[in-house]
């Protein structure tokens, strides 16, 4: 897997972009990096898993960060094995970090020719994670993409998220948590 820092480091034609934080590649992002390669394939482009060097909470509330479900070489790992070919791991900075949503999305597109942006359904960027799905829908003809949205992966009748998996380690819930984070073929609630 190519892994770069910048987007001009990119040399593919095209790229489907993966938006995440993507904290111990649980479940719910294996399901959105499936379809992120999956439809890499479709449009004959590089899949592209975008995340961040650190939890942009430990830039903009250091006192409010997680401590991170895996270090940042294990999910590299973990994106090379569900089928990425790139990861772009910016640098989270407070510049960074104020970055308004229309113009991360439009850097986003022109940097990685952006065919198709594939993000959660609870997925936020920009300044003050002002940027949503909604904003990828409404921004995808205008900007020249396809925006796909993968619904929630349930672990029972909760998401699965990283605070979920968070929640469960604290409880002592251990192999629970672990089996959320195992590269698995299939979802949950199939």
């Amino acid at each position: 897997m190519n892994i770069i820092r910048d987007m001009s480091e990119f040399t593919g034609r095209s790229a489907v972009a993966a938006l995440g934080m993507f904290d111990g590649v649980h479940v719910g992002h294996q399901a959105l990096i499936r379809r992120a390669v999956a439809l890499a394939r479709e449009l004959d482009a590089e899949c592209v898993v975008c995340t961040f060097d650190r939890h942009p909470l430990s830039v903009l509330c250091p006192e409010k960060a997680p401590v991170p479900l895996m270090p940042l070489e294990g999910n590299l790992k973990k994106f090379e094995a569900l089928g990425a070919g790139w990861a772009l791991v910016q640098a989270f900075t407070p510049q960074y970090g104020a970055t308004e949503p229309e113009t991360f999305l439009r850097e986003l597109v022109r940097g990685l020719r952006a065919a198709a942006i594939v993000s959660g359904e609870n997925y936020t960027f920009g300044a003050k994670g002002r940027g949503d799905a909604a904003m990828l829908r409404r921004l995808a003809g205008e900007l020249g993409y396809r925006a796909e949205i993968v619904p929630p992966v349930m672990d029972g009748d909760v998401m699965c998220s990283s605070t979920w998996i968070r929640q469960l380690l604290k409880a002592g819930e251990t192999a629970h948590a672990e089996r959320l984070m195992e590269i698995s073929p299939t979802r949950l609630d199939d």
